[in-house]
């Protein structure tokens, strides 16, 4: 299911998937990428960094009096870049983004994820999460010769891509509660091309391709969860599993409740 996302007005920094800055709907080009990174670091959320924290994640082998001085000249590199100035705030020991003008798609996700009730029942709001993951945290970003921020980067990467499975999970769980197991399907599947191990999630997905009547597809999908346990973990499916494939080898489509 696709489901669009508002263009934001001001400054919008797109980092769920590859990154990209654009300034009311148009590409804004920020041509250093040490100037890129730093930007995303103060756009991941609403709160403003330390420059200590700041000095440590880019010149982390350097004294504290050379970072701060590096920082400086860093922000005054992202000051240029920007459409106003303005939309960076600087204080005596913290940085930040106006939040009033700066939208990024990661404080969007994580405000919507952290005010969504685990059972809520529409699942609407969750395809507005899911819409706005277009892949990996900063896919395809890397700032060489900072291993300090390489290491943040990877933490992020992990901690989105968990809030995401999350989300896909749920999606999962409300569209078969709700008999629409054709959208279970589509939802199984993109948790499964991030985590194939996820068993529970190809368990489902044999339930929904059962109950809406594709058997072969339902038998197929046992078949490639047991040889996926079999190659990276050395086990075999679940007896829940087995019974899930057994109910679709003689047709059965009633599903068991997730």
């Amino acid at each position: 299911m696709h489901v669009r996302t508002p263009t934001p007005r001001g400054l919008a920094i797109y980092m769920l998937g590859p990154p990209r800055i654009a300034w009311r709907g148009l590409d804004l080009s920020v041509s250093r990428r040490q100037t890129r990174a730093l930007l995303y670091r103060l756009a991941i959320d609403a709160h403003p960094v330390p420059r200590e924290h700041l000095g440590f994640l880019f010149w982390p082998d350097t004294s504290e009096t050379v970072a701060r001085q590096n920082l400086s000249r860093l922000l005054n590199f992202l000051r240029k870049a920007l459409p106003h100035p303005d939309l960076l705030q600087t204080h005596e020991d913290m940085v930040g983004l106006d939040v009033d003008h700066v939208w990024s798609d990661t404080r969007e996700f994580a405000q919507v994820h952290l005010a969504l009730p685990r059972d809520e029942a529409d699942p609407e709001r969750r395809h507005r999460l899911a819409a706005l993951y277009r892949g990996p945290f900063l896919a395809g970003f890397s700032l060489p010769g900072s291993p300090e921020f390489d290491l943040w980067l990877a933490h992020e990467r992990q901690g989105w891509e968990r809030r995401y499975l999350d989300v896909l999970n749920r999606l999962i769980d409300q569209h078969m509660r709700r008999g629409a197991y054709q959208e279970a399907i589509t939802w199984a599947r993109r948790y499964l091309d991030i985590d194939e191990l996820a068993e529970s999630v190809h368990r489902r997905l044999i339930q929904s391709y059962a109950a809406v009547g594709n058997r072969p597809a339902a038998l197929r999908q046992f078949e490639h969860c047991a040889t996926v346990l079999e190659r990276e973990l050395g086990v075999s499916p679940l007896p829940e599993t087995r019974a899930a494939y057994q109910a679709a080898l003689v047709g059965t489509r009633r599903v068991v409740p997730p």
